[in-house]
């Protein structure tokens, strides 16, 4: 029997990381970019990247079963580079040590009891999903675009 083809949580967080060094990146050399204006609860896309990366530090700090840290009210982009790197490392590390029975645990999430699996799935994915949303912003707001950011174009895979 063969095995079906996966992608793991490593290759998933390494392509989070990819787009959150790239946006970070692209930020101190853009800074006005994170004053446009994406509507809704969030605001500005300086408001969507605090809440992209504090999610990550949520998602660990839930899996880990640590009380969870205090929100950083107006963090520097280099204050959140470094909560971006420590929550990616802290994921990384519960994904690649859970066993098998720990990830079937379910825990209550929110308005949702969910396996640790699917809370690990949401916190890979979570990222990606935003990131995508500050691109667009990014390129309707008239600030000059990068490569795409498709995984495809990255080296997280082979």
């Amino acid at each position: 029997m063969t095995s079906e083809p996966a992608v793991t949580f490593r290759e998933l967080f390494a392509y989070n990381d990819y787009l959150a060094t790239r946006w970070l990146n692209y930020f101190q050399q853009h800074p006005d970019a994170l004053d446009v204006d994406v509507g809704g609860k969030t605001g500005t896309i300086r408001e969507l990247v605090r809440h992209i990366i504090q999610a990550e530090q949520l998602f660990a700090d839930r899996l880990l079963q640590q009380a969870p840290a205090p929100k950083l009210e107006s963090p520097t982009l280099e204050q959140l580079k470094q909560l971006h790197q420590e929550s990616s490392e802290r994921l990384v590390s519960y994904a690649t040590s859970a066993s098998d029975e720990d990830l079937r645990r379910t825990q209550v999430f929110g308005p949702v009891t969910a396996s640790r699996r699917k809370i690990l799935t949401q916190a890979a994915l979570h990222g990606v999903h935003h990131w995508a949303q500050v691109a667009m912003e990014v390129r309707q707001a008239g600030f000059p675009p990068e490569k795409p950011q498709d995984i495809i174009i990255s080296d997280v895979m082979e």
